[in-house]
This record gives C-alpha cells, sequence and structure tokens, in this order.
C-alpha cells in the first residue's frame, strides 16, 4: 500500500516555496551548536544565526511583515534563574512578539506560571529543550504557516 506524505502527517512544501527561517538564541554553546546542526539538516529550514544573548536576538529582527530577513521563527533558550531573569526575558519576548515571528520557548523544566507568563508576553509554544528533533521540527513547521500569532491563555 502507498502511503502519502498528507497520511504520514509531513508537511508537503513546494520546492518554489521559501524556506522557514529560524533564529537560535541559547546560552549554553552545546546546546546551540546541536540545535542548529539538527535544524541545518532539514531542507525547509534555514538557520540565519545562533546567538547567545536574548538582547542580541533583536538586533535580527525586523518589525515589518513584508521583510524577508527577519526570522520566521524565533527559539529562545531558557535558564533556570531568578525572578529577575524570567522578568527581563519576558521583556525580551514581549519585544519579539512585536515582529512578525512565532517564539517557541525551549525551557529546562516544566513551569506553569512560567509558562502562562510567557505565552501572555507573546510566545506561542512553551516546549521542554529535550524534546526530540522530530517533533521541534513540526512544531518550527507549524507555527511558520500559522503566521506566528501567540496561543491565547486561559
Amino acid at each position: 500500500m502507498l502511503v502519502t506524505p498528507l497520511e504520514t502527517g509531513k508537511m508537503i512544501r513546494p520546492e518554489s516555496a521559501p524556506k522557514i527561517r529560524v533564529l537560535i538564541v541559547e546560552r549554553h554553546v552545546a546546546v546551540r551548536r546541536a540545535l542548529r546542526k539538527r535544524l541545518s539538516a532539514t531542507p525547509d529550514l534555514d538557520v540565519m544565526a545562533a546567538v547567545a544573548d536574548p538582547a542580541a536576538a533583536l538586533h535580527y529582527l525586523d518589525y515589518d511583515a513584508n521583510c524577508t530577513t527577519s526570522p520566521d521563527v524565533i527559539l529562545l533558550g531558557l535558564q533556570s534563574g531568578s525572578d529577575e531573569e524570567l522578568f527581563a526575558t519576558l521583556g525580551i519576548v514581549h519585544q519579539m512578539a512585536r515582529c512578525p515571528a512565532a517564539v517557541i520557548v525551549l525551557a529546562p523544566y516544566a513551569d506553569e506560571v512560567e509558562r502562562l507568563l510567557l505565552q501572555q508576553a507573546g510566545a506561542c509554544r512553551y516546549l521542554l529543550k529535550y524534546i526530540d528533533s522530530y517533533r521541534l521540527i513540526q512544531e518550527i513547521q507549524t507555527v511558520a504557516h500559522e503566521g506566528g500569532h501567540a496561543v491565547p491563555v486561559n
């Protein structure tokens, strides 16, 4: 029996469709390298840059919806830290969410309050860093095709 890509749940991208531009923001060098390597091996993803500092990521953003040099998806790795660091991160996510990019937060552990605050700031997804490559790529493709709008918080 022949199985079509739609039956397997894979997204179909026409050859002429532009690649999904991804910006990786992660403080840990090894995690940054691993993400870049995993995502760069995916044909429809283009890793624009991988930076350590969330504030440095703002340099790559353009708030013009028609801009073709701004990322489509931002992967933002969180660190376990103080409340002050969380509030600073919320400010960064709020700035990131103002551009047309979708923000996916990668957290080291699940924290329901943190998730709600980040989604209210504009993050589209809150995922654990231990996510497998296949699911992470699916999440990136999904939010890119949704247009980067944050998920409403109930």
